[in-house]
């Protein structure tokens, strides 16, 4: 009984929504700026991650340790949970927020340059 209430008690981490404002606002300035499509010779992954730790956020795997790998494919969505890079523990896991994930969208064109979407969400 006591393991199930600590589990519904676990502690909720959310992203304030300024927050969200100003990584979307940088987000586009990278994906789209001055309103014009920017197009990338290659998945532009760690630019949009370097984003997220300019405001202390990491993106995160299934075992909501670090994100490490690589994406692949001429399209795909992906959606990264996120965390604030304090809420690291000694195991190496964070505590992802429940309020937000950065959603990653790619497309190859024929011309082999890629078109991207991303925000946080």
């Amino acid at each position: 009984m006591k393991l199930n209430r600590y589990l519904t008690e676990a502690k909720k981490v959310t992203l304030p929504a300024n927050i969200k404002s100003k990584i979307n606002r940088k987000i586009i300035n990278l994906t789209t700026p001055k309103n014009k499509t920017r197009y990338f010779n290659k998945i532009p992954l760690k630019d949009m991650f370097d984003i997220l730790d300019s405001f202390g956020i990491v993106a995160l795997q299934e075992d909501n340790t670090e994100w490490n790998g690589l994406l692949l494919g001429t399209e795909a969505t992906v959606d990264f949970d996120i965390a604030d890079k304090s809420s690291k523990d000694e195991r190496g896991m964070y505590v992802p927020y429940t309020n937000a994930s950065l959603r990653f969208q790619w497309y190859k064109m024929e011309s082999g340059k890629y078109e991207i979407t991303a925000y946080i969400g």
